[in-house]
């Protein structure tokens, strides 16, 4: 069975600025990955070259064995994508706009599990709380990125990529929309790639955490390899003890990689840390 989504030594360009450099990585199916790096990272562009928005000047991407940018119609159905802000179409009323996005699936019910699409349906609609007569045009910047959601993921896609999706919600909408999407990806063995500054939330659902900086994949950490080799000390270490220095800090901290059991009882000096301050020292 073909991996939902393979990455090949992917490049993208915009004249002579090179934006993603050497990209290689897969998803596999019942997957949260959090997609982390500052802005200009390039984490849009990668996401439009996932989705076959943009053609890569150098590599491939392939979702489920067929390229990004020439997929089937059944294979996009397959898909559900929320962007960073959702705009145009303001003179739909929500409702309309259900209605319309539906009727480029084959019907309400295109999903092999359509108990489970009306399943969900339902959540996510019952979660959004739109007024389905009010015109987009009067809906505040969270009911729009609410309608996003819905518009995404009420079909039950397999694979699901969210472009910073929680940036104009409230804390209540925020923690059901992580509490919702991990239970459908759990339920369903879905895939899902989640863009986000807001890593606090991530670390409550991701299982997987890729960081790029200026166009590279930098760091590619799992929440187990996380938990059990990666520490935060108050100074370097010796190189006798074999571990990688994934960063340093201007006061002399390091977080490290490869830590051992055996090392718990040396009296190294190890510091709180969490995947925030790990992160933010990875891109500084």
């Amino acid at each position: 069975m073909s991996l939902p989504v393979l990455v090949k030594k992917l490049c993208k360009s915009w004249d002579d600025k090179t934006v993603l450099d050497d990209i290689n990585l897969t998803l596999a199916p019942g997957s949260i990955t959090a997609l982390l790096g500052p802005n200009g990272a390039g984490k849009t562009t990668f996401i439009g070259c996932l989705l076959g928005l943009l053609a890569p000047s150098s590599g491939s991407v392939a979702l489920w064995g067929q390229p990004a940018d020439a997929l089937s119609d059944e294979t996009r159905q397959r898909i559900g994508f929320v962007p960073q802000l959702m705009t145009g179409l303001t003179w739909f009323r929500v409702q309309e706009l259900k209605d319309y996005t539906a009727s480029f699936r084959n019907s309400a019910g295109t999903s092999q599990h359509s108990a489970v699409t009306s399943q969900e349906a339902k959540q996510w609609e019952d979660w959004a709380d739109l007024d389905p007569k009010a015109r987009l045009s009067t809906l505040s910047g969270g009911e729009r990125q609410r309608l996003a959601i819905v518009l995404a993921l009420r079909f039950s896609p397999e694979l699901i990529v969210l472009d910073e999706p929680v940036a104009s919600l409230d804390p209540m909408a925020r923690h059901d929309f992580i509490t919702l999407l991990a239970q459908a990806v759990k339920r369903r063995e879905t895939t899902a790639l989640i863009s986000s500054h807001i890593i606090s939330d991530l670390e409550q659902i991701c299982d997987r955490f890729i960081v790029f900086k200026k166009g590279h994949l930098i760091s590619d950490l799992s929440a187990e390899s996380f938990a059990s080799e990666i520490r935060y000390l108050a100074s370097r270490p010796v190189s006798e003890l074999g571990l990688h220095v994934m960063a340093g800090l201007p006061d002399g901290s390091v977080w490290v990689k490869g830590w051992r059991p055996e090392l718990d009882g040396i009296g190294l000096p190890v510091l709180p840390g969490d995947m925030e301050s790990c992160f933010l020292a990875l891109t500084r």
